[in-house]
């Protein structure tokens, strides 16, 4: 491949759709990036229209990562600053074609490390996710068995609850009977008594007539 189709490869622009697309954001949110990181981009990006090179994908792409890691705006600032100094200091320079397409390649081969460094990035939060689910269904595996637990004591409990009241109600029945039965014992007596007392009633009054008798 020569000089000149390589700076095309390399120096292929984006339009400001497709870099949108490619990082999967709303065209607000590279405006912003725009803004708030355009010194550290190859583009003039103050403009309508602007066209992105590879450089410029790498660097955006770089930017995501880096927000998504919870960077700062000074710190993603601080890790792409020498790579701009780089670059800056690489087009104050005169270069020869070979060294121009060496520089070209360079910065061409940035994109698939950042991409790579993304998938990485990517996968790991997957892992948490999968390893934060896993951690859920334990967690509602416990409630379930604790809510089986809980039902089968409130079973039992319940099951206790009803023997100690057939207990209650059988002690109630024999004490009801054990009275009753008191009740008819005590009427017995009482009629005995009384019999006794008559019977007596009747021996006084036939010694009283013998009494008579003798002193008649």
């Amino acid at each position: 491949m020569n000089d000149r189709s390589s700076a095309r490869v390399t120096e292929s622009a984006f339009t400001f759709a497709e870099v949108a697309n490619h990082l999967q954001i709303t065209p607000e949110t590279l405006r912003q990036w725009n803004q708030r990181f355009g010194q550290f981009l190859v583009t003039d990006v103050t403009i309508d229209e602007p066209r992105y090179s590879s450089i410029d994908v790498a660097a955006l792409i770089t930017v995501q990562k880096l927000l998504e890691s919870g960077y700062d705006d000074q710190a993603v600032s601080e890790q792409l600053t020498p790579k701009r100094l780089e670059i800056t200091k690489a087009e104050t320079v005169t270069l020869t074609p070979q060294q121009r397409h060496l520089l070209r390649e360079e910065a061409s081969a940035l994109l698939p490390h950042v991409v790579s460094d993304l998938l990485s990035t990517i996968a790991n939060s997957q892992q948490t996710v999968l390893n934060s689910q896993s951690t859920m269904r334990e967690i509602v595996g416990v409630v379930v068995q604790d809510n089986f637990n809980l039902k089968d004591e409130n079973r039992k409990l319940r099951d206790r609850m009803l023997e100690m009241e057939r207990t209650q109600a059988e002690y109630q029945r024999r004490e009801e009977t054990r009275k009753e039965r008191m009740e008819g014992r005590m009427r017995a007596l009482e009629n005995t008594v009384g019999a006794l007392q008559q019977q007596v009633l009747q021996l006084v009054q036939i010694q009283r007539q013998k009494r008579r008798g003798w002193f008649s």
